[in-house]
């Protein structure tokens, strides 16, 4: 695969976004946003960067990008990038940002990033507490009103870490008014002594968004910007329900999904507002540069910076089950620190993972639902890292020819149908199951090694073999046991 940047490019045009240094060699630095004086004057020597463009650094690079495209042919449409040692080595992006193929996706396209979104949330609630707005573990009925008595007790923290005692399934209520949704978030109690139990419940996420826009004085959204998002540069990241930033070059993706008509990351995913059913919890839209200018910005701890050291090891100290301040926290197969969260909702999915001890980090934004971006994120993390000699082969795709032939409708004996057509560069199978409810599995066609043909979902491949009748025509495609014969 070429790299588009063969020479030693220097900075990020002011005119796109906050610029950041990239040393000999197109190595994108690992400092926070300049400032403007300084930003200014390396501007006016060093030649700009685009950052629509694909960065492939050195051998690395080139090794994750090539990684990359060969995914696309397996179903992933979105943006990659990848920072070691404080430098971007790689950041490309594959597939289409629209339903008609018409806009491809780049690395400054933006994307929903879904429950990614609880990383701001807990960093907006840590800075609140550097503020001395906010105290981890006061009582949520101390910020907000109409608490119920028997949800009295509950912490901001315990909210954070999912360790409220409220079940999960306490997930109705919607609307922008905090009062008509509580008695829904709340509705029977803790279910377990807070603090002693975890439970990922998205709707504390929602109330904590109240929280901060009670202690700050300003809307949750508002103060995210500017607190977070503007300090950090990160000049191209909004929310759901807000107009495209009117930036050269930053396109907004279209998201696809079985499970509801593609969506624009702009639009909302539950109703026509950014309410206590998604607020807090996820709608943030954003780029894999601009999250890491949020890396870059988090590993700061001096002065001037969004949070300092000490907000900076409450925000990722791990409670129960890994789980930190809208991070997961854990420790990778050399004992090094992985900080984490994806996410996922109609038509996105984000996987985002800081490596601190490394200092860099993996970004894969996705505009395809069930491409599997951890299963991308892990591949290219031990790509990154070196860790990639033994993982299982990447298939490769279908030749023209074959994805011709292959193409089409067929049935099994039980009448699950399954549909095979181009999408892209990759070859689409659906199974459409009959009884039982079940949704439908979207899957993509792909070869190993000499040619065997395998159906890829997620991260696993499962063999398939073609029968064909006198002719040489494709008559059936076999899965496992079950045969599905062409219909005519």
């Amino acid at each position: 695969m070429g790299c588009l940047l063969k020479k030693p490019y220097v900075v990020l045009s002011l005119s796109l976004f906050s610029s950041i240094a990239i040393s000999s060699g197109a190595v994108i630095s690992g400092k926070a946003p300049a400032p403007a004086a300084e930003a200014s004057r390396d501007a006016a020597i060093l030649p700009p960067i685009d950052e629509t463009k694909t960065l492939a650094v050195g051998e690395l690079g080139e090794r994750i990008v090539a990684t990359v495209r060969n995914l696309e042919a397996i179903g992933f449409s979105g943006a990659v990038l990848a920072a070691k040692d404080g430098k971007v080595v790689a950041a490309v992006a594959v597939g289409s940002a629209d339903i008609k193929k018409k806009t491809s996706n780049t690395p400054a396209t933006l994307f929903e990033i879904a429950s990614t979104t609880k990383q701001f949330t807990g960093a907006a609630v840590m800075r609140l507490v550097q503020e001395g707005k906010l105290k981890l573990d006061h009582p949520i009925h101390l910020y907000i009103k109409n608490v119920p008595e028997d949800c009295t007790m509950i912490s901001v923290r315990q909210l954070l870490q999912h360790t409220s005692g409220v079940s999960a399934k306490n997930s109705a209520g919607r609307g922008p008014d905090i009062g008509v949704v509580l008695p829904y978030f709340f509705a029977g109690g803790p279910k377990h002594k807070p603090g002693t139990h975890f439970e990922y419940w998205n709707q504390g996420y929602a109330i904590l968004s109240e929280i901060i826009a009670v202690a700050s004085g300003s809307s949750y959204t508002d103060y995210c910007k500017a607190q977070l998002f503007g300090p950090a540069g990160m000049t191209a990241t909004c929310f759901t329900g807000d107009a495209a930033p009117n930036l050269p070059g930053v396109t907004v993706a279209t998201g696809r999904s079985s499970y509801g008509a593609p969506r624009s990351a702009l639009a909302h995913p539950y109703g026509n507002e950014y309410g206590f059913q998604y607020r807090g919890m996820g709608g943030v839209v954003s780029n894999v540069w601009d999250l890491w200018r949020w890396d870059r910005a988090l590993r700061e701890t001096k002065g001037g910076s969004i949070l300092e050291a000490a907000a900076q090891a409450e925000l990722f100290e791990p409670g129960l089950e890994n789980y930190a301040l809208g991070w997961y926290v854990t420790k990778d197969g050399r004992g090094k620190t992985v900080q984490a969260h994806s996410g996922s909702v109609r038509g996105f999915v984000a996987d985002f993972r800081r490596l601190p001890d490394d200092d860099g980090c993996v970004i894969v934004l996705c505009n395809q639902f069930g491409a599997g971006a951890k299963q991308i994120a892990d591949r290219v993390q031990n790509v990154l890292l070196g860790n990639d000699a033994g993982l299982p082969e990447l298939p490769s795709p279908l030749s023209e020819e074959l994805a011709a032939e292959l193409a089409g409708r067929y049935t099994d004996q039980k009448g699950n149908r399954l549909i095979v057509k181009r999408d892209g560069r990759a070859v689409k199978a659906t199974v459409e199951w009959q009884g039982g409810g079940y949704p439908n599995t979207n899957a993509w066609l792909g070869i190993i090694g000499d040619g065997g043909l395998v159906l890829v979902e997620s991260a696993s491949n499962t063999p398939m073999s073609i029968e064909r009748d006198e002719s040489g025509a494709v008559a059936s495609l076999a899965i496992f046991e079950a045969k599905y014969r062409r219909k005519k």
